[in-house]
């Protein structure tokens, strides 16, 4: 559950910042929104991996 949440995070934070974007009338383009959110995923990626190795060199 923590990972589907962290993942709804993501796309939540990439979305608000297009709200924030557009109430300050800021130009913003809809691939970099999608690049936000790919972003996010490669580094919560990233972060497990980690999290995992960690938690193996604990149980040995």
């Amino acid at each position: 559950m923590r990972i589907f949440s962290m993942f709804v995070a993501i796309i939540i934070s990439a979305l608000l910042a297009v709200g924030i974007a557009e109430y300050y009338h800021q130009p913003y383009n809809w691939y970099l929104v999608f690049l936000m959110i790919l972003t996010g995923f490669f580094i919560h990626i990233i972060i497990l991996i980690f999290e995992s190795e960690n938690a193996e060199e604990n149980e040995i």
